[in-house]
């Protein structure tokens, strides 16, 4: 479902293709660039992040401690994206695949998110809010048959 301009909506679905496309590279520096003054993350089993450097500082320690391990790969698909003046969210879900660089079983989780976007007059969508939850997880036996799909 999209509610909100069309170009509104076309900014906010370019940026979860950005925020995708820095996570798997492991680009803080992208990802930041993305983040309002006071962003705040809220992901599984951490303590809350408030503020654009907790953030920032937060998302590089993860990225390079999975990335010095793993491939990693993430894909979010939106179920709802809507911009109401100047805040905009998308909810949606995500599959996220990581394979061990020193060999070793391919492990994946899915899950749900929650971005919520703020606007100032005259300038770009920006992430002010991002809740990231898993889903519940899944036997072995489903999670080598969804590996390869």
């Amino acid at each position: 479902m999209h509610t909100g301009t069309s170009a509104d909506i076309l900014q906010l679905q370019s940026l979860l293709r950005r925020i995708e496309a820095a996570e798997n590279a492991g680009d803080a520096g992208e990802l930041a660039n993305m983040l309002a003054e006071d962003a705040v993350l809220m992901v599984p089993d951490q303590p809350v992040q408030e503020g654009k450097a907790a953030c920032v500082s937060f998302a590089t320690d993860v990225m390079t401690g999975l990335l010095t391990q793993f491939e990693r790969r993430i894909v979010y698909v939106s179920s709802e994206v809507r911009a109401l003046g100047d805040y905009g969210f998308d909810r949606g879900s995500f599959s996220v695949t990581l394979t061990p660089k020193s060999g070793g079983k391919i492990s994946r989780e899915t899950g749900k998110y929650f971005f919520l976007y703020s606007r100032a007059p005259g300038s770009s969508w920006k992430i002010a809010r991002a809740i990231v939850n898993l889903n519940a997880h899944e036997t072995d036996q489903h999670d080598h048959q969804s590996v390869g799909a």
